[in-house]
């Protein structure tokens, strides 16, 4: 008689830990699915790559005009000037 009541309480009793275990899981991954949480992750791996590949760029131009002997447009000029000659 204890013997079936001790193995039945031990089974209630790891049904409700599996359950508060799986509850829990459930809802951190429906906080990390959450729109606001989706798009506060993508819009820092965007701004990163994007700011990488201005990184990749720089270099790359510099790299081209010094081998070709170019010289650098933003040396001696405002931003945002023509690069052509004037007439």
């Amino acid at each position: 008689m204890f013997k079936r009541l001790f193995f039945a309480m031990l089974g209630l009793g790891g049904g409700i830990a599996l359950g508060v275990a799986a509850v829990r899981k459930l809802d951190r991954t429906q906080k990390a699915l959450a729109p606001s949480a989706i798009a506060g992750s993508v819009g820092g791996r965007l701004s990163r790559a994007l700011e990488a590949g201005r990184e990749a760029m720089a270099l790359t131009e510099a790299q081209l005009r010094a081998e070709h002997g170019l010289a650098d447009p933003s040396q001696g000029r405002h931003p945002g000037a023509s690069l052509l000659p004037p007439d």
